[in-house]
């Protein structure tokens, strides 16, 4: 059976080496997690993350970190991550990087948000190369900060089915270069990164694809999100976010806006719907559970929380083809565990109920 039409067996795995330290004073310097999971795009997918913390002990900055994470999924995706991120001169300077190597088999449904095809009527293809980016903010005034950022990626693409979707005719079918410079602004009043109950945040991105700087493609790319947290309860907050993607000129279609089904339209195959423009909508209420007495061992207490979610969202041609009738929409339940009780750094496990489906989207952090 087709795990996108089913709740597939999950069972997650992790341990923070070093998340508690031995003694108070001393500082963390590695984590380790491994993880097996399970969606509806990959099935089973089995990794490990380690982290290196290069500034253990800095009371002037956050913690700088060096991260490292490899995964590969019963149905033969591959992927190995480089993540480094900074924090300079008393935070004034926040500087992160991604370097990523993919072996990805997927499948093509068409372009549009109309493209209800099943899974054995898509085209199967196979994506190979490496991608990446690196940006540098600084803030500016209170809680603001803006900085350039630098995009690539480079794929071989194999066509593997024999539907005729994935024709001559769509743009990127047999991969290439991309490689983007632009810049983004930040808002972020929140009162936390991992597990926000209070305030505010916003971010504007915009990137151009040229040849002039090595791009097989020439597009533009934009992103707009904003999100509000409010807490409610002793322990409780309800989460709003609103995503618009905006992309114009020759976009090839593995960077055409899609959900991902694991931070948006949860559970939903990602690349089911794909557009130049995308459209999301969502709303979340999240709590701890109380401090029940059954609950105090320490591997439980302040560690277990849940959600409630709906979410909706749509992919379009252009952005006046984005209509209310046209929103896809997914709700769901999920369940947090507290890696780090005092971060709420939380294994997400979220069930959704999207596109006539059930399928779950594991992952660590939340989804917004």
């Amino acid at each position: 059976m087709n795990p996108a039409t089913r709740v597939t067996t999950v069972l997650v795995c992790a341990l923070a080496l070093g998340t508690l330290p031995l003694r108070a004073a001393e500082p963390q310097h590695w984590a380790f997690v491994p993880i097996l999971i399970s969606n509806a795009e990959t099935g089973v997918q089995v990794g490990a993350l380690v982290m290196r913390f290069l500034n253990a002990g800095d009371t002037l900055n956050k913690p700088s970190s060096l991260g490292f994470a490899a995964r590969i999924s019963q149905k033969g995706q591959a992927q190995v991550n480089l993540f480094p991120e900074w924090y300079l001169q008393g935070n004034l300077y926040h500087i992160t990087g991604e370097l990523n190597y993919i072996r990805w088999p997927a499948d093509f449904y068409g372009i549009g948000n109309g493209s209800d095809i099943p899974k054995d009527s898509a085209d199967g293809y196979l994506a190979q190369g490496v991608n990446g980016n690196i940006t540098g903010e600084r803030t500016w005034f209170r809680n603001f900060s803006a900085g350039p950022q630098a995009l690539f990626s480079y794929e071989d693409i194999d066509v593997e089915g024999t539907r005729g979707l994935l024709t001559p005719a769509v743009s990127g079918r047999t991969g290439g270069l991309v490689t983007g410079l632009g810049a983004l602004m930040t808002y972020d009043g929140r009162d936390a990164i991992y597990w926000a109950r209070r305030g505010t945040y916003g971010r504007i991105k915009a990137a151009s694809y040229r040849e002039a700087w090595g791009s097989d493609f020439d597009f533009d790319a934009y992103c707009f999100e904003a999100r509000q947290f409010v807490p409610l309860f002793a322990t409780g907050a309800l989460g709003l976010s609103a995503t618009l993607q905006l992309k114009d000129g020759d976009v090839p279609f593995r960077e055409l806006s899609t959900a991902d089904g694991d931070h948006n339209l949860r559970g939903i195959v990602k690349g089911k719907y794909r557009d130049k423009d995308m459209l999301l909508l969502q709303a979340e209420y999240k709590s701890y559970f109380p401090d029940w007495g059954w609950m105090s061992h320490p591997w439980v207490r302040n560690r277990l929380g849940w959600a409630v979610f709906a979410e909706a969202g749509q992919v379009a041609h252009a952005p006046d083809e984005l209509a209310w009738e046209e929103f896809r929409p997914d709700y769901g339940v999920g369940l947090r565990y507290a890696m780090n009780p005092s971060q709420r750094m939380n294994i997400r496990i979220d069930i959704g109920f999207v596109d006539g489906s059930v399928a779950p989207a594991i992952n660590i952090k939340e989804a917004f």
